[in-house]
């Protein structure tokens, strides 16, 4: 009782991260949210593509236009409408949304399966709900490692302090990222039996 890995469910869930995604923010930032705008999108991981949807853009919606194999069989040409939605801002504007089309909420991503729909009906978790507390860590030492200039390896020492940081900011953090790391390897360790 209490043990490592107590709490946690067997069956973990899908993730975002293992989904495609199309995220409304991003599509602004690039200018494709444009009435008239059509064109493709790809996803890639290692440098290698792994999938593409074709898309259009027209006043109140975006047209979704991709081939879908489901287990094995017959490719499927589908078509699918994502509706927009708009929000004010506090300081003037507005802000696009997606709405989702199973459920109607309204969403700034959306995932794929055969049809694009939102997170909550795909039963999708965050890929940070399916990490144990030593890559939580390990995690959170990379994130200020980046802050700080250096790389992912947690072993490679953070030697120079980033340009218009003040010099008690730069330790603070170098130690925050220490502490992470050395405790993390340390919560490793003893989950193998390798008690110090």
């Amino acid at each position: 009782m209490g043990g490592y890995g107590s709490g946690q469910k067997c069956d973990s869930k899908k993730t975002t991260g293992s989904q495609y995604m199309i995220d409304i923010r991003w599509m602004k930032k690039q200018g494709l949210l444009v009435p008239g705008t059509s064109g493709s999108m790809s996803w890639e991981c290692r440098g290698k593509e792994t999938g593409d949807i074709g898309y259009r853009v027209e006043n109140n919606r975006l047209i979704l236009q991709y081939q879908n194999k489901h287990r094995g069989g017959e490719w499927e040409s589908i078509e699918d409408e994502i509706s927009f939605t708009w929000t004010p801002c506090n300081y003037g504007g507005k802000r696009q949304w997606f709405l989702c089309p199973k459920c109607n909420r309204r969403i700034a991503v959306i995932y794929g399966g055969k049809f694009y729909r939102c997170r909550h009906c795909y039963d999708l978790v965050y890929d940070s709900q399916q990490e144990n507390t030593a890559d939580r860590l390990m995690r959170k030492a990379r994130k200020i490692r980046r802050r700080l200039g250096g790389s992912n390896n947690l072993m490679e020492p953070i030697l120079f302090k980033p340009k218009n940081m003040h010099q008690k900011t730069f330790d603070r953090l170098r130690k925050e990222a220490d502490s992470a790391t050395n405790l993390s390897c340390l919560i490793i360790r003893q989950r193998f039996g390798f008690y110090p």
